[in-house]
């Protein structure tokens, strides 16, 4: 197995406060080991289990740093933070993570070498405090994005088995959601505190809503002494991380051109049932390229075959 360094984190971009909490400041491992607390039902105190931060540093989003990683009993458990929208590829993030964290683990000579290589069990989580409505918890998989599942249109056309698969679960940490986890863990329960007095601020026109967060956690009774000992550096980070309006511009585009897309390929597929034009005239009809109406044809094609059987 590789020797991994814990090399100081690169500062040439900004960690979020989830991050900050949980990953990079001086109680991190005492926060996470809370949460890890929280989620497994233990009761672990720090010097019982050994806690390895193991997070990548090129990890970004709009050059903020949003995930948090670390091995703890044999397994490794990486933390996602979500603020606004809930980000459907989770689990094919988390699949090319992890994979570059067993890359950075290991060697190439311990991958083909013919002794079994001891992996850590991955972990995945999300942790959502964005402002539309969504249940106490989720689960994600990877394999509800495979073609064949999304295109099966009755049990017998799903594959025999599943190769690969990977789970996620999300929590929801809004206040009005009333998690049970937000009760067990304090470091999690001052984070959704946090968001929610930066919306309340931002809703009310206050001019820096994660100041106004922030002083109103340093006169709570969460985490008083997390919010108080913030430097100047990792308050900066904070504050930068509240700006998510280019975020939610791109979301939005993103949900119009699905919707675009979606609408194109309907009027396609009504096209090729009615039988109105070649794949050629229809491709230029609904300004999808051809070979995607070709495919749309075979699969309607196929869906008649089995309907009809």
């Amino acid at each position: 197995m590789a020797q991994i360094e814990n090399s100081p984190p690169k500062r040439d971009y900004k960690s979020s406060l989830f991050v900050n909490m949980f990953g990079r400041n001086v109680n991190a491992k005492e926060h996470f080991l809370s949460l890890y607390n929280a989620i497994h039902d233990t009761n672990f105190k720090i010097g019982e289990v050994e806690i390895k931060p193991v997070m990548l540093e090129n990890v970004v989003y709009n050059n903020i740093e949003n995930d948090v990683s670390m091995e703890i009993n044999d397994s490794i458990v990486v933390l996602a933070e979500h603020q606004s929208t809930i980000n459907n590829n989770m689990p094919f993030r988390c699949l090319e993570y992890l994979v570059a964290h067993y890359n950075r683990f290991y060697t190439d000579n311990d991958k083909y070498n013919t002794k079994e290589i001891k992996l850590p069990r991955p972990e995945c989580y999300v942790f959502y405090n964005g402002d539309d409505a969504f249940p106490q918890e989720k689960i994600m998989r990877l394999s509800d994005a495979f073609k064949e599942i999304k295109q099966a249109t009755n049990l017998k056309d799903l594959p025999e088995s599943l190769s690969l698969d990977l789970t996620v679960k999300i929590y929801n940490i809004n206040k009005n959601a009333n998690h049970p986890i937000l009760q067990k863990c304090e470091p999690l329960l001052a984070y959704s505190n946090f968001t929610e007095y930066a919306r309340i601020g931002k809703q009310n026109g206050e001019k820096n809503p994660p100041k106004y967060a922030l002083n109103k956690c340093k006169h709570g009774n969460l985490l008083t002494e997390y919010f108080n000992n913030l430097s100047r550096e990792e308050q900066s980070m904070i504050f930068g991380e509240w700006d998510q309006e280019k975020f939610i511009q791109v979301q939005k585009q993103i949900a119009a051109e699905d919707a675009t897309e979606a609408n194109k390929i309907a009027n396609a597929k009504n096209l090729i049932h009615m039988n109105l034009g070649s794949p050629e005239q229809i491709s230029q009809a609904v300004s999808l390229p051809l070979e995607q109406v070709l495919a749309l044809k075979e699969e309607l094609s196929q869906q008649t075959i089995a309907t009809t059987n």
